[in-house]
Parts: C-alpha cells; structure tokens; sequence
C-alpha cells in the first residue's frame, strides 16, 4: 500500500493531480486505513501510471476514466502504434546515408526520431529493424566492418543519452548488463529503454560484467532486478557458470530476466526459478512495473 505522495511519484502525477482524478472522474477509488487516510496497491499505481501517459497523448481523463483496465492498455497499444506510418522507411534510409559516409545525415534522422517517437515506437519500429539491417548488409558485403561499427557507435551515444536525460532517483533500481565475454550491447540498450519507459528506475551497466561484481551493486543499492543479455553462443559454457554464482549471491526476491539469442538455451539448462526468459517488450514491461509498483516484496 502506497500513500498519495507516494502513489503520485511512482505514476509520475503530482498529488493535487491524483487527487482531483480521483475527485472528479473516479479515476481509482483508494483504500482506507483506519484514520481514513487514502491508500493505493500497487493494481492502482499502474493504473494511474497508464492514465498519465494516455493523458500526455492527448486523450481526455474524463473519457479515460470511464475504461476498465484492459481497455486502456488496448488504447495505450493502439496510441503506441498509430500515426507513424512513414516509420518503416527509415532504418533504410538511414543505412543507405550511412554505406554512402554522410554521417550527419543518419545522425539528424536519429535524433530526430529520438525527439518525436514514443520510446516503444523508436525502439520497436527503428532501432531493432536497424540493427537487422546492419547484419544483413554486412553478411552480404554491403556495408563494411568501419560502417557497422560507425552505426553501433551512434546508436549508443543517442539512446545512452535518453537514459542519462532524465535520471529517476526513487529506489528499488532494476540493473542492465552483459556478462563477461558479451560486448553486443544494442539490443540490452533497447530494454533498457523499454524498461524506463515503463517507469522504472533503470540502472544501466554496460557489457561484460563479473557476477561478483553484478551482486556488489545489487548488495550496495538494494536492487530489484537484474536484466541480462547473452548472445554469442560460444559464451553459452561461460555464462551459465557466471549465472549459477549470481543465482547462489543473490537476495531470495530478487529476479533475473534474460534476453538474446542464448537465453532460452540458458533458462532451460538452469532450470532455477528465479531466471526467468524474457524476449518481448510486453512481457519486459509487465515485469518492470510489478516491480516498481511492489519493490522488493
């Protein structure tokens, strides 16, 4: 249960908002304890959370208010996806100006998109395809080695910044690595992203980080979560040792999500409960606010 403050900050709404949402159109009705203080679970934060970010789209509390839950995740997907037909376009466009050098070029779409699409659109419909299309141009000689890195190099610039933007300072924080021998960092990049977007306070670490050092940070910050990617399968050896000394270091409610090409391979050698395969961004959200909504219960 969460008071008004703290209902308000986890949803991004102040508490005078939260308060004439639930006045005027019954946006949540709140418990009560027994002085009649108001009080939120953590159903009721997410639900405001989703009417925010519908709101800031453009779509009136009155109407929202009146929608079930389910309704208004269907709206958010919709809100999410329309409007951004001429999306589809440019990963290529942007390749082209790259395998051309016009580098500002593929930067100024970049920061464009960056500025304009909403997180799960850029990372959905931009960054992934990208990142497709870059191995597919340089499998078949199109791009050179210079150029591929050129794209990984932009791309981490741009999207690191939209982490480092607006940095969320409440706890529990939810932790983005690599393991050792894991240096392709793009695609943990993109659920970082997803993850912040879904109103989690995100920690991101980069590649190639020891368990033990994965479990200091957790110990030192009381982390929720631990988000991990592996891909390379010649790693596979190597990362389940590194994930059986993080399963045996870590509190007893603190998860393990696992993405990449491995994870699946990774989750079902292990077979501990606690690592749990997570390759979609619906599932990686779902996640994320459980956990910002609850902490470390």
């Amino acid at each position: 249960m969460f008071p008004v403050k703290a209902a308000a900050e986890l949803s991004g709404l102040t508490p005078e908002t939260l308060r004439a949402w639930e006045r005027r159109h019954d946006a949540v009705v709140p418990h009560r304890d027994a002085k009649g203080r108001r009080l939120y679970d953590s159903a009721m934060v997410e639900r405001l959370a989703r009417l925010h970010r519908l709101t800031a789209r453009g779509h009136p509390i009155r109407d929202l208010a009146r929608l079930d839950d389910a309704a208004l995740e269907r709206l958010a997907d919709e809100a999410r996806s329309a409007g951004y037909g001429g999306v589809e376009a440019l990963p290529e466009r942007m390749l082209d100006a790259v395998a051309d050098y016009r580098v500002d070029e593929f930067d100024r779409d970049l920061s464009v998109a960056i500025a304009t699409l909403p997180v799960p659109i850029l990372v959905n419909r931009v960054v992934m395809p990208l990142l497709r299309e870059v191995g597919v141009r340089w499998a078949d000689g199109r791009l050179a080695i210079a150029q591929e890195r050129l794209v990984s190099s932009l791309l981490r610039a741009r999207l690191l910044s939209i982490l480092n933007q607006h940095p969320r300072e409440q706890r529990p924080r939810i932790l983005f690595a690599t393991l050792p021998g894991e240096p392709h960092e793009l695609g943990l990049l993109g659920a970082a992203l997803q993850a912040h977007e879904a109103g989690a306070p995100v920690l991101y670490l980069g590649t190639e980080l020891p368990a033990v050092e994965l479990l200091r940070v957790v110990e030192r910050l009381e982390a929720s979560a631990v988000a991990l990617s592996s891909i390379d399968p010649g790693q596979a050896r190597a990362a389940l040792e590194q994930l059986h000394l993080l399963d045996a270091g870590l509190p007893g409610d603190v998860p393990v999500w696992l993405g990449g090409a491995n994870a699946r391979y990774l989750v079902e050698a292990l077979g501990v409960e606690r690592i749990r395969l997570v390759t979609d961004p619906a599932t990686l959200a779902r996640l994320v606010r459980r956990r910002a909504g609850r902490g470390r219960r």
